[in-house]
């Protein structure tokens, strides 16, 4: 889970190309279009989809139809715009979807019916701050905004079909307006995590798709007759690989008869994931 508090400007480019802003990964492979969704009480209802112009606006707080400000906004660099999770799979979907344009076909619509499911639970579990500074308490989100850009590709360009699911920062409650509690829904990660997964996979489209090209799927839902092609198509996960074991020699040659720990094994991993990663859109975590 990713909190964004970079400039709508950057953020754009998740769904215009054609300008060489901050990013431009989101739309290498994408459509150009944002899906819009508005939820409350777990009712998810699709609008109008976003682009451009829209999509600025709608990141930077504003209503996109108007440009009316929602609420009070924050305007500094820290002013968080929303809440960003990924909707994807173990990479043999993506492979399979590489190869069939049903099963691709079918993927890509289970992966909203996932999006449209997260985004109905979080409408019913996210919460914003009421009252004054010290005083303030935790109330339902009574109106909730999210948007969904489809890519096909990985950074590194393997095949890796996958949503980016945003919850707007700005949600309505108690009359107006106001601030998600960004930190309450990175508590929810699991869940999202296991909301998404499951709809997947469980999807009887998709998994209908997959057994007519006879395919099986193991426990953890990987497709058996691709299992052993993942790694080839993993270019990104190799790299980080080799990053751990440059680490690894390094360390051990300064520090012979020693072993490494597992705090030092987690910043290594960090540090792995960071090296070599193409740009992206600057994230914050709050």
């Amino acid at each position: 889970m990713k909190i964004y508090a970079g400039a709508p400007a950057a953020a754009r480019h998740y769904v215009e190309a054609s300008r060489a802003r901050a990013d431009d990964y989101y739309l290498t492979e994408g459509p150009g279009i944002a899906r819009r969704y508005c939820a409350g009480g777990g009712t998810v209802q699709e609008l109008a989809a976003l682009a451009g112009d829209g999509y600025e606006a709608w990141v930077a707080g504003l209503d996109p139809a108007n440009g009316t400000a929602r609420g009070r906004l924050r305007t500094d660099e820290r002013a968080v715009r929303f809440v960003e999770v990924v909707v994807n799979g173990p990479k043999s979907w993506s492979l399979a979807a590489a190869l069939h344009p049903d099963v691709a076909a079918a993927y890509d619509a289970a992966q909203d019916r996932a999006a449209t499911q997260i985004i109905g639970w979080l409408s019913q579990h996210a919460t914003t701050r009421v009252g004054p500074r010290g005083g303030q308490v935790q109330v339902p989100v009574e109106v909730l905004e999210a948007v969904t850009v489809r890519h096909h590709t990985s950074r590194a360009g393997d095949p890796h079909r996958h949503l980016h699911l945003q919850v707007n920062a700005r949600v309505f409650a108690a009359g107006e307006w106001r601030g998600l509690h960004t930190v309450g829904v990175r508590d929810f990660l699991a869940a999202v995590n296991g909301i998404g997964h499951a709809a997947v996979a469980s999807d009887p489209h998709f998994r209908g798709a997959l057994a007519a090209h006879g395919y099986t799927l193991d426990g953890t839902g990987e497709i058996l007759e691709l299992a052993g092609y993942v790694g080839a198509f993993s270019a990104r996960a190799a790299q980080i690989g080799r990053n751990l074991d440059r680490y690894e020699q390094e360390w051990t040659a300064a520090h012979p008869g020693q072993i490494p720990g597992p705090a030092l094994r987690r910043a290594w991993d960090a540090r792995a994931w960071a090296e070599g990663r193409p740009d992206g859109p600057v994230k914050s975590s709050v």
